[in-house]
């Protein structure tokens, strides 16, 4: 006799099979985490070494005084007599001007010499009447028959008129140079010194020669800066130029010691310290920034070209023998709405256990470890790069 299928039996079976499955998942799940915990990761330890706190400004290696020369006197140039990298002296000759005269000027010049002559020529007329009187006043006296005084006042007026002529004689000679200057821009006396002639004005490198035969100049006077024919510095004497974040700059004080890295000597450091910070901040894409200067040392005498561009790095203050570990090691979680550090640090039987780790300073690589590890622990390389990867492939092996 064939027994009834009924619903008591049915739900015993499939309770039956949620049971086989719940066990199934279970055994499944100890599995997956068995293989997690023999998963190989590679670790890493801290170091123990020395440690700047630093901050970093960047900018570029400029003179610490650069010479702008130009003429006294508009022209043409006429000739270049440097070029861009040559040493010179004071007082040089760099190059000369031609002088393009102007017409207003030589008719003005011209117009001096036709007065002086006109005055030369009455000086001339009223002398040869004064020796006249002077002769006549002169037999008069000799016979008594005019008096002493009336004898010098005639003595004293020819004295006048030679002055006269002397003086009419001067100002024509004024205004021939006048001319010559109008036309030439220099006098013959005075071709040593001429403004026709520019010279440097300091001993160093030239930087810049902004001209070229032919160019026209303008001299500087108070309505225009004038043209620049070179520029001179001094390359043995340098500074850094910079800007830094208002974050930063707080930190700084005058006098700190610096690191001038300069790329395009293979990031060559140079010794440094900071001279100046700005008392205040410039606008630069919304962003606040602080120029600041520094010195540059060369103790070894290497060529250091104007207008390198470079980072100085700003010591803060430094930390000797500290705990470092590799900042991308740091792991992060929210507590009370705080980031707080963590790592995971490799235990005896090979699994990894979670600790909270108290930072120091960070020079943006490592960051020193004030409690929470030791020199031999181990820490978990949570997000290894790729060259963490080829070494994690070599310790598999």
């Amino acid at each position: 006799m064939k027994k009834k299928f009924t619903f008591k039996k049915a739900m015993y079976i499939f309770l039956g099979l949620l049971l086989a499955l719940g066990l199934f998942a279970g055994i499944g799940y100890l599995i997956t985490s068995n293989s997690k915990e023999s998963e190989v990761f590679l670790t890493k330890k801290p170091t123990v070494q020395n440690m700047e706190d630093k901050v970093m400004a960047t900018g570029k290696i400029v003179p610490r005084e650069e010479i702008e020369i130009k003429p006294n006197m508009s022209g043409i140039i006429d000739k270049v007599l440097v070029t861009e990298g040559d040493q010179v002296s004071m007082g040089q000759l760099i190059a000369t001007l031609k002088i393009v005269p102007s017409v207003q000027s030589v008719n003005a010049a011209q117009q001096e010499i036709n007065n002086a002559n006109l005055q030369i020529s009455n000086a001339k007329v009223n002398l040869n009447t004064q020796q006249q009187q002077f002769a006549m006043q002169q037999r008069l006296y000799s016979q008594g028959v005019i008096s002493k005084q009336e004898f010098l006042t005639a003595q004293q007026q020819l004295q006048n008129a030679q002055i006269q002529v002397r003086n009419a004689n001067q100002q024509l000679s004024t205004a021939q140079k006048n001319l010559q200057i109008a036309r030439t821009g220099v006098t013959p006396e005075l071709q040593g010194l001429a403004t026709t002639q520019i010279r440097s004005k300091a001993n160093g490198t030239v930087l810049e020669v902004p001209v070229k035969v032919g160019s026209q100049v303008i001299e500087a006077n108070q309505f225009n800066a004038g043209t620049t024919i070179a520029s001179v510095a001094n390359l043995s004497s340098l500074i850094f130029e910079g800007n830094i974040d208002e974050a930063q700059a707080g930190k700084l004080k005058e006098g700190m010691t610096m690191n001038i890295v300069i790329g395009a000597l293979q990031n060559k450091k140079f010794p440094g310290k900071l001279t100046m910070i700005a008392p205040k901040g410039k606008d630069e894409n919304g962003t606040i920034k602080f120029p600041v200067e520094g010195d540059v040392f060369n103790p070894n005498n290497e060529y250091i070209r104007a207008g390198f561009s470079a980072n100085g790095e700003i010591v803060l203050s430094t930390q000797n023998n500290a705990l470092l570990l590799e900042e991308s090691l740091i792991q992060y979680e929210k507590k009370d709405g705080k980031d707080v550090p963590f790592v995971e640090v490799k235990q005896k039987d090979g699994k990894f256990i979670k600790r909270n780790v108290k930072l120091g300073a960070s020079d943006g690589i490592n960051v020193q470890i004030l409690s929470g590890l030791t020199k031999d622990s181990e820490v978990k390389v949570w997000n290894p790069s790729d060259k963490d990867k080829e070494a994690l492939k070599e310790k598999k092996k």
